[in-house]
């Protein structure tokens, strides 16, 4: 967990924060120039405060009524820049071990970081001979094996391409699963923010205009105008249960509450064994709602649930359905009145294979 009270001294405006982080990924999501680097770099200790207070965990790293300001390579964070910043005359392998604190117990093991992160025919390359999805990896990796009790990533995705994007999210998914520390990902890119979190700090003009899981913050209209017109992107975590080769498609279930809900999806999207857990990704205006399930139609997925909220939304009606997960669903108010969707009446969300994107 990590507490910041500060203000920082900026051309245009101040920084000022005052948030609480926990543990789990935290997207820090804002238009370029808000303020989103600003806040990380103070954090990492890159930059002083005028005045204010950071504590992370148990320890104060900064309160300036005290006199207390921990340098940066005593604040035992792992920071890795939007370009990655690795040097360019080194292999791959001296990039990895140029991180590791040698005054420091090490608590990441190199040949871990290497196998997770798919590092290790890498290992005698230069920077300049791999892709960019390929240096992030490698930066991240350095990143953590500094032993880092946070992670701070900067704009991980604006260096790369979709389909980098699509390699480097299932790494940065293993992290946290595999270390559980706080890693906070700045991007001005909601999608690729939503693919690894719903948890959201929305920053505007140096300030914090809203913090809070996703869904909460599309009902807030100070938030919704940070966020955007974007129909949502629903992301769920998911086990693989089995694949049938007969019929290209990967099931996918989740236990929740003794209600076991199951998605298929195309094969060839879930690089993973049974029993691995994968995130699913499907667009609310992906789904459509019927109030019973429909056979003779080529719509793969229908799962029965009950709408519990509606949000009215630039235009269109939010429907939050409960699956036994929440699923958001986007259908026009005029779907909404003709069809008396209201809180409380059960329906089916059909969606296609092909509308899965999954990591």
């Amino acid at each position: 967990m990590i507490d910041v009270d500060i203000v920082l001294e900026r051309k245009h405006f101040d920084v000022e924060i005052r948030e609480t982080f926990q543990n789990g990924i935290t997207g820090i999501f804002g238009q370029s120039g808000s303020g989103k680097t600003s806040l990380l770099q103070a954090l990492a200790g890159l930059v002083k405060p005028k005045k204010g207070r950071i504590v992370a965990g148990d320890r104060v790293l900064l309160d300036l009524e005290k006199g207390v300001n921990v340098p940066v390579e005593n604040r035992n964070v792992g920071y890795v820049f939007q370009e990655g910043r690795l040097f360019p005359h080194m292999t791959v392998e001296k990039n990895l071990r140029y991180g590791v604190k040698k005054d420091r117990a090490a608590t990441v093991f190199f040949d871990d970081v290497v196998d997770m992160l798919d590092l290790k025919h890498l290992l005698k390359c230069k920077p300049s001979a791999i892709s960019g999805g390929e240096r992030q990896r490698t930066a991240l990796g350095r990143s953590l094996l500094s032993s880092p009790d946070i992670l701070f990533l900067d704009e991980p995705f604006s260096a790369v391409d979709m389909q980098l994007r699509e390699q480097i999210l299932p790494f940065i998914l293993k992290v946290q699963r595999t270390f559980n520390m706080p890693i906070l990902v700045v991007s001005h890119d909601l999608p690729d923010l939503l693919k690894l979190t719903n948890t959201l700090c929305l920053i505007k003009d140096g300030k914090c205009v809203g913090h809070d899981e996703y869904y909460q913050l599309l009902k807030s209209d100070k938030s919704a105008e940070i966020i955007g017109k974007r129909s949502p992107l629903n992301a769920v975590e998911m086990q693989v249960a089995g694949t049938d080769k007969a019929t290209g498609l990967t099931f996918l279930c989740l236990k929740n509450n003794s209600r076991r809900v199951c998605v298929k999806c195309d094969m060839g999207k879930v690089n993973s064994s049974p029993g691995q857990s994968v995130k699913l990704f499907v667009g609310a205006d992906d789904i459509s709602l019927s109030f019973s399930a429909l056979d003779n139609v080529t719509i793969q997925n229908q799962i029965e649930g009950k709408i519990e909220d509606i949000v009215e939304r630039n235009g269109s009606t939010l429907c939050a359905v409960d699956v036994g997960f929440r699923l958001l669903v986007e259908i026009t108010g005029e779907s909404q009145r003709r069809m008396c969707m209201e809180p409380g009446r059960n329906v089916w969300c059909l969606f296609k294979t092909a509308a899965i994107q999954a990591c």
